[in-house]
């Protein structure tokens, strides 16, 4: 019987397996070859004319160039503020649609407008940005201080706001519509204030799925083109460098080199942000 069982079990295990085949491959092909080139590329290991690599010059050239670490840090300061502001936003505007969701009260309208940056290209937002607060935008003609301002730092910071809402505000909805809405009624039963409630049981609960949201919009923030292609005057960020170098000259290995940066930015805020979701994880149900 226990042999019987067992060779059960490796048939209904072997299609599980084989239907995740097609998508491991599609990863493979799509990510982990692409990813071996540039960085052979950007080691001056690519196809003729290649620069003679192995060889750090790109790198340090690239950590030697002020353009660069510009870029560099106006990427992590832009796609961070970005994402730890709407997170701050996103909080009680997902809680109080789970809390609308489990009355049965929930607005599509209100939905559909909260999730539409997700179905636009970072080059449209950036042209909506440009049509409220370019220099003949609606709020630059009602007021003179806007006049210009999607070109600016702040700009950029609003524009790529506009650009995560959606991007946390759905992952952290379907996180907030897991919580047992009993715990929160019991705190209150008991005598606590809203704040306590939020700061000693919802928070704590939520705390996880934030820093896992966090790190994952993160990574998509710090990859988002069109939108810095289009307001590109004054700040530089670093996806524009990256494309920059390849179309100005096709200067393949320096374009590599500054796409592994990237490349490495983002893959450390997703491992950071899941770790740190785990470890808060363990902590809260201990």
């Amino acid at each position: 019987m226990a042999v019987r069982a067992s060779a059960r079990d490796r048939v209904a295990f072997a299609p599980a397996w084989l239907a995740a085949l097609p998508a491991l491959v599609l990863v493979c092909l799509f990510s982990v070859y692409p990813v071996l080139i540039m960085v052979a590329n950007s080691l001056g290991w690519g196809r003729p004319p290649a620069d003679g690599g192995p060889t750090l010059e790109h790198y340090l050239r690239a950590f030697g160039s002020t353009a660069v670490l510009d870029a560099l840090i106006n990427s992590a300061l832009i796609a961070g503020g970005a994402v730890l502001v709407i997170l701050v936003v996103a909080v009680p505007v997902v809680l109080h649609q789970a809390d609308d969701d489990r009355k049965g009260r929930g607005s599509g309208t209100t939905d559909a407008l909260l999730t539409l940056p997700i179905a636009l290209p970072g080059i449209i937002i950036g042209f909506f940005a440009i049509v409220l607060t370019g220099r003949t935008g609606l709020f630059g003609l009602a007021w003179d201080g806007f006049s210009g301002l999607a070109y600016t730092f702040s700009g950029l910071l609003i524009a790529y706001m506009y650009f995560c809402l959606p991007r946390i505000l759905g992952p952290l909805r379907g996180a907030a519509a897991t919580l047992d809405s009993a715990l929160t009624e019991s705190a209150r039963t008991l005598g606590a204030s809203r704040a306590r409630v939020f700061a000693t049981v919802t928070l704590p609960l939520l705390l996880p799925a934030i820093i896992e949201t966090g790190g994952t919009a993160l990574a998509v923030a710090l990859g988002g083109y069109g939108t810095v292609a289009t307001l590109s005057e004054g700040v530089r960020l670093l996806p524009l460098n990256v494309a920059n170098e390849l179309t100005t000259g096709y200067r393949l290995a320096a374009s590599s080199t500054l796409a592994v940066v990237l490349a490495a930015m983002a893959v450390l805020a997703l491992v950071l942000g899941r770790a740190l979701s785990a470890l808060v994880r363990r902590a809260v149900a201990s």
